[in-house]
């Protein structure tokens, strides 16, 4: 059959499939098993902007090089395996390949196109255009970065402005006041000179009164006439004038000493007290600037608010206008002020902010103490306050007091006091600045701090209980198989067999505390599986384990609260169980005398994150609950540390328990937190809801010796010398012919001349390659070889990797005669290796 005859038939199908083909919405193409395209639906040609046949006959997605690159090819080749693969938010550039258009991003599908014998004949390849909304995504956080950023600056911007205010009424001295105008606004915006010229309408001229950067003679004795330079085009117009580049102006004339001062461009601004032009404020820059409207309109106010204060001073004499000012800055201020009459404590008078902080009406405000606004705990310290008010003549105090507002609620405050006197009559002005977002912020950034410090702990721990585990591990192991492997020796009645038993179980215990300590180090190895919630609890309800803590705690019930509406988790049902039957114990314990513990499950769909960091989506809730005596704040703050227990070591555990159910959480991508009080503890999880299909949890029966006999050649691969004779003694007791390597070097080097039915492939092995990348070279050589890895600690994403490539199984360290056994036994009485843990 010709090539152009294949691929008809590899297209041919149905009426409808080929209906559904060339109609989907979705870009289509279908390959055949050297890369290239045998035909593509019109989604596909639209979704490149490719119509010609020449495009697609000379397409190959193995040489297409970015295809590698973003993984379509590997996904091809899974598909040619027999996997359907998916890819999500692939980014591709059409013009690597020559295909005109813009950068793509989509969802792929590379589904195995099989005939009718199951033979795969070819690849589907479905694309989903996802660019818009991946566009829009990116658009949108780059608006949002921006946005977060002006508005930063904006509060940077009127948290000056504010102060500026506030430290505007301590002045009254107009040249005071002037020079610091001008050293504030060149700041402000970050002028290189800034300059301050007042108005008199005596004489109809500008005159600098402070500047920074120009000589200092020029204060005072520098004028400008109504119809010179820029100020004057400033309070001419009564509008703000900018200027970009002083060599190119023509709407005035220039004084030589901007450009003897290399200055380029200038902001100048009218300084307007109502609808009065009080002076000019002008800064100016070396370099070219242009000036944004927040720039502008930050400046206007600025100077419009120093304009009130030079007003008010040079009219002092007049007592209207310096309550009017007073009144300007009393009611503007963005803090709460107060006039407290010194003799009666009253408040006499209060701003709108303190209406607005308070929750009272100006009237109630006004007809109360000012100590009726603060808690009773705080009055003793703010009489303290007052006298240190009297003493020094001005008072500040920060955060340490709380506003309580008319609905009871309580708010962080600042406050600043100084004494004041008016028409004779003398007063106590508090300001009071409410800091609660402030405090706010300080805990948010204290909470993500201690996140921060838990996690470096936690991993620094995990590093060393991971490198112990690792050790202990390769040790254990002969003190579990030796005793096992002397007992198969020894007659049934011989005395030694009960010492020889008490050594293994003794071993199997350590084994499980190396096991704990490899969860604290989040490296143990493990398979996970959806598996029902409900099923996993009503197990461990009725393990040996379960049995044990009843009849240790026999006053306590445990009653089982189980929703129906609860779905499966993407779990490891051993790690799952492992968590139960820590928060089970340490339940129980905590009770003393008669009790109970509650364990309930519940669905919930989480639309907005909660407290202890809980991220929207759906959730399996897992609560264990107990009538104990409760967990004390001190305690509760390290109730997760390992190692740190309340507990007798030795007697009630090794401190690793709820270090357990932490990491076993985390490992998950859930959520645990935890409440206490005196009647009680709640443990609360929060497991994401895994796939639909149902997947139960089977204990297999225990396989005698003479079942676990097996022919085949087996290779053990261990950089362990213990190990590796620990493997080759069992295996060959089983009657299998046994070769043993110490490195994955010399593994590859015996496969070149040599085939085995199984390897006994160790994870981690030092010095050399490790066993994924020994495995990674053993299929080149003998494609579908069976392996097994054998790991008590490893990277899970290594051990997963060797599973996709054809491992049959994975098992523990240290292992039993049985679980060894049967591991090889299943392995090669499997026609594919299938993933399994033993």
């Amino acid at each position: 059959m010709s090539m152009r005859e294949q691929q008809q038939e590899l297209t041919n199908g149905g009426d409808f499939a080929r209906l559904l083909f060339e109609q989907s919405p979705f870009a289509m193409q279908i390959y055949s098993p050297d890369g290239c395209i045998v035909r593509a639906n019109k989604g596909w040609e639209k979704f490149w902007r490719v119509s010609s046949r020449a495009s697609i006959d000379r397409y190959n997605i193995f040489q297409d090089k970015q295809a590698r690159e973003v993984g379509l090819t590997e996904a091809f080749e899974q598909a040619l395996a027999g996997i359907s693969t998916s890819l999500h938010d692939v980014e591709y550039d059409p013009a690597r390949i020559s295909i005109t258009g813009p950068k793509r991003f989509f969802h792929v599908r590379m589904l195995p196109l099989r005939q009718g014998d199951g033979q795969i004949e070819g690849v589907v390849c479905i694309l989903e255009d996802t660019t818009d909304s991946r566009m829009l995504d990116m658009e949108r956080r780059s608006y949002r970065k921006r946005l977060e950023h002006e508005v930063k600056v904006r509060t940077q911007q009127l948290e000056a402005l504010l102060q500026f205010s506030t430290e505007l009424t301590g002045l009254d001295e107009l040249h005071a006041l002037c020079e610091f105008v001008s050293s504030r606004a060149k700041s402000l915006l970050e002028f290189d000179y800034s300059t301050l010229f007042i108005f008199s309408r005596e004489s109809g001229r500008l005159t600098m009164e402070a500047t920074i950067g120009f000589p200092k003679s020029m204060v005072g004795t520098f004028s400008l006439l109504e119809d010179q330079g820029l100020p004057s085009l400033v309070a001419r117009e009564r509008r703000v004038a900018v200027v970009e580049d002083f060599q190119t102006e023509q709407r005035f004339s220039i004084p030589d000493a901007i450009f003897e001062h290399k200055l380029i461009s200038s902001l100048a601004v009218p300084m307007m007290n109502k609808d009065k032009v009080i002076g000019v404020l002008i800064g100016h820059t070396r370099v070219r600037r242009i000036f944004s409207d927040n720039d502008i309109s930050l400046y206007q106010n600025f100077a419009n608010q120093s304009a009130v204060a030079i007003a008010n001073i040079m009219n002092i004499e007049s007592l209207k206008r310096s309550e009017e000012r007073f009144r300007q800055l009393f009611e503007h201020a963005n803090d709460a002020i107060y006039l407290v009459d010194v003799q009666t404590r009253r408040i006499v008078a209060c701003n709108r902010k303190a209406v607005v902080l308070d929750g009272y009406s100006h009237d109630e405000i006004t007809a109360m103490k000012m100590l009726e606004l603060f808690p009773e705990e705080e009055r003793d310290l703010l009489q303290q306050r007052r006298k240190q008010l009297f003493r020094d003549g001005s008072c500040t105090t920060l955060g340490n007091f709380h506003h309580v507002r008319k609905d009871g609620t309580r708010l962080p405050v600042e406050i600043s006091s100084s004494l004041l006197k008016i028409g004779g009559r003398k007063l106590i002005m508090n300001i009071i600045r409410d800091v609660s977002s402030r405090k706010a912020l300080e805990r948010e950034r204290e909470s993500i701090a201690a996140k921060l410090r838990r996690s470096r702990r936690m991993e620094a721990i995990g590093l060393m209980a991971g490198g112990i585990a690792h050790d202990l591990n390769n040790i254990l192991s002969g003190v579990i198989s030796y005793p096992e492997l002397l007992m198969m020796r020894l007659p049934e009645d011989d005395p030694i067999r009960e010492d020889l038993q008490k050594v293994m179980e003794s071993g199997k215990r350590a084994a499980d505390v190396v096991a704990d300590l490899l969860t604290v180090a989040r490296g143990a190895a493990s398979v996970k599986e959806d598996i029902s919630l409900n099923a996993l609890i009503r197990d461990y309800l009725v393990s040996p384990e379960f049995c044990t803590l009843m009849s240790l705690h026999p006053q306590v019930a445990f009653i089982p609260r189980l929703s129906p509406e609860v779905k499966n988790i993407h779990c490891s049902s051993l790690h799952i169980q492992k968590v139960l039957l820590n928060l089970a114990s340490n339940a129980a314990e905590s009770i003393d005398g008669a009790g109970q513990v509650v364990i309930s499950t519940r669905r919930r769909i989480v639309e907005r994150e909660l407290d202890h960091g809980v991220l929207p989506g759906e959730y399996n809730v897992l609560s264990i609950q107990d009538t104990g005596s409760g967990i004390s704040d001190q305690d509760l703050e390290h109730v997760f540390d390992p190692f740190y227990t309340t507990k007798v070591m030795g007697r009630s555990g090794t401190g690793l328990g709820l270090a357990v159910v932490w990491n076993t959480v985390q490992d998950h991508n859930g959520f645990v937190s935890v409440d206490s009080n005196s009647g009680g503890t709640t443990f609360t999880l929060y497991l994401p809801v895994g796939s639909q299909s149902v997947s139960s949890v089977t204990v297999d029966r225990e396989m005698s010796l003479v079942e676990l006999r097996g022919e085949g050649r087996i290779l053990v691969v261990d950089d362990e010398q213990v190990q590796r004779e620990i493997a080759v003694k069992i295996l060959n007791l089983l009657g299998y012919t046994v070769t043993a390597r110490s490195s994955g070097e010399e593994c590859l080097a015996f496969l070149q001349k040599n085939t085995v039915d199984l390897v006994l492939l160790d994870m981690l092995m030092e010095p050399g390659i490790n066993g994924r990348q020994t495995y990674e070279q053993i299929i080149s050589i003998h494609p579908g070889q069976k392996a097994i890895v054998v790991s008590g600690f490893s990277e899970s994403e290594d051990i997963q990797r060797v599973m996709e490539l054809g491992g049959c199984g994975l098992l523990k360290k240290p292992y039993t005669v049985e679980e060894l056994g049967r591991a090889v036994y299943d392995a090669l009485s499997k026609e594919q290796p299938s993933v399994s843990v033993f």
